[in-house]
C-alpha cells in the first residue's frame, strides 16, 4: 500500500481521478496522478529516480501497464489541489493500461486497494 500525505479524489460516471503526494521507498514525496476511464486507466509521476522507484510500486500492485512508460513534457500536478504546497510542473512519467469495460470496477478496487484511504469512499 502506498504512504499518501494528501489526496484529491474527483469521482463521475465517465471517470475517476486522484491527485496524491506519496512517499516512495526512498523516503521522497512526489506527486502522482491516477486516471480511470471506462476501457483504460493512466499513472503520471514526476520524471526521474523517485518517479521510477514509485512506478515500480504501482506495477507491481496493478500489473504490466499497455504501454511502456514515456516521458511526458509539460505536465503538472500537486499544484492547486494540493493547495500548492508541492506544486510541480515539468516533465511526467507515464504508464496507460487497457481493459474491457467490465474489468474497470475491478481495476478501480485494485487501485484504491493501492493508496489506501487515499482513494475516497468505497
Amino acid at each position: 500500500m502506498l504512504t499518501c500525505r494528501k489526496a484529491s479524489v474527483r469521482s463521475s460516471a465517465a471517470q475517476w481521478n486522484m491527485d496524491a503526494l506519496v512517499a516512495t521507498e526512498g523516503g521522497d514525496l512526489v506527486p502522482c496522478f491516477f486516471s480511470l476511464l471506462p476501457t483504460g486507466g493512466t499513472f503520471q509521476t514526476v520524471s526521474g529516480e523517485a518517479g521510477e522507484r514509485l512506478l515500480e510500486e504501482v506495477v507491481a500492485a496493478l500489473g504490466a501497464p499497455s504501454s511502456d512508460p514515456q516521458i511526458v513534457k509539460g505536465g503538472s500536478c500537486g499544484g492547486e489541489e494540493e493547495d500548492g504546497e508541492f506544486p510541480f510542473t515539468g516533465a511526467m512519467l507515464s504508464v496507460t493500461w487497457g481493459f474491457p469495460r467490465e474489468a474497470r470496477d475491478a481495476f478501480l478496487d485494485e487501485i484504491k486497494r493501492l493508496v489506501g484511504s487515499c482513494g475516497g469512499p468505497d
